[in-house]
């Protein structure tokens, strides 16, 4: 039964750092909604897919202190595999 408080514990710390999370959301819902922007941020060098580049955007925009993010463009320069993206961040 000493296991039990350990998955609760891991559970509970799950689910806190999800609610911390930056949200993405569109360009249509940044603009009818109330979020003040911050300005924008850039990830470059990323390893991996597209996805990965996506990941590091939603993690600078939490430690810039955003709430929510819009992805403006995610690219691939010259022929290498590394991922550059950017986007708008809001509170």
């Amino acid at each position: 039964m000493k296991l039990l408080p350990i998955i609760t514990a891991a559970l509970l710390t799950t689910a806190s750092f999800a609610t911390l999370a930056a949200s993405e959301i569109s360009a249509s819902e940044a603009n009818r909604s109330n979020l003040q922007s911050m300005g924008t941020i850039q990830v470059s060098n990323i390893t991996g897919s597209p996805d990965d580049a996506l990941s590091a955007l939603q993690q600078k925009a939490m430690e810039e202190g955003a709430s929510h993010y819009r992805v403006i463009g995610i690219d691939t320069p010259s022929d290498s595999s590394q991922q550059r993206a950017n986007a708008e961040i809001y509170r």
